[in-house]
């Protein structure tokens, strides 16, 4: 018996669908045995951490910004407290950090976020290219905190320079 070259390709396709249906009932099956019958579905939603931070930061120009505004907003399903902030600016392959010690000459670190709650930091870089002229050269920054756990959380890096 010769079959044709159609008749063998759809054969091999209806193969190929009929061993993922069973696969996927399989682990499908599976999955619901093992959590009970009110087992989670399968979902791709993300799952939310207990302790768990985003750190944004927002330039006040495009290029050379003057101020940064620093949000930090507890992500988690606890409350957190986070260490001072760490500022690191970056030039190629050099890293500068700096611990922000003091807000408006008080001690505010550690600082306890709670839940859904936002803090908002106000950050000039004057200061900083007052203190250490080279920092002016820097052409990349982004923040670092900790957590009293040691769980490190970042922002995304901002362009404050082409060059």
């Amino acid at each position: 018996m010769v079959l044709s070259s159609f008749v063998l390709m759809l054969l091999k396709v209806l193969l190929i669908i009929i061993v993922l249906v069973i696969g996927f009932l399989t682990f499908y099956r599976t999955r619901t045995f093992s959590k009970g019958a009110s087992g989670k579905k399968m979902s791709f939603n993300k799952k939310t951490k207990p302790f768990d931070a985003a750190i944004e930061l927002h330039k006040s120009n495009r290029f050379n910004p003057t101020n940064i505004e620093m949000i930090v907003t507890n992500t988690g399903s606890r409350e957190i407290d986070l260490h001072a902030p760490i500022l690191i600016f970056k030039r190629w392959f050099t890293r500068r950090k700096f611990r922000v010690l003091k807000v408006e000459h008080s001690d505010i670190y550690p600082i306890l976020l709670e839940r859904g709650k936002t803090y908002l930091l106000d950050i000039s870089l004057e200061q900083f290219y007052e203190t250490v002229p080279e920092l002016q050269l820097a052409c990349r920054m982004s923040v670092e905190m900790r957590d009293l756990s040691g769980k490190r959380f970042k922002s995304q890096t901002i362009r404050l320079k082409w060059f």
